[in-house]
């Protein structure tokens, strides 16, 4: 049976979700500057996005920072 490695999944996963949040995005610019009906689930789902996007990237950059700091020593 095929297995996909855990590295590979996650990728795999993530781009779906920045992909759901990139539809999300639309759905809202739709809602607020033409006629389509604006959909909470739109908002909601661009605000959370955009939560975990901060937190994923302050934890690369922390990531980032220890290294170096391991570097040094």
């Amino acid at each position: 049976m095929f297995s996909v490695p855990a590295r590979v999944r996650l990728r795999q996963i993530a781009v779906g979700l920045y992909a759901c949040w990139l539809v999300a995005v639309v759905l809202s610019m739709l809602g607020r500057f033409t006629r389509f009906p604006t959909l909470e689930a739109a908002r909601l789902g661009m605000v959370v996005g955009a939560g975990v996007f901060a937190v994923v990237g302050a934890g690369q950059i922390l990531r980032g920072l220890g290294e170096r700091q391991k570097k040094r020593l």
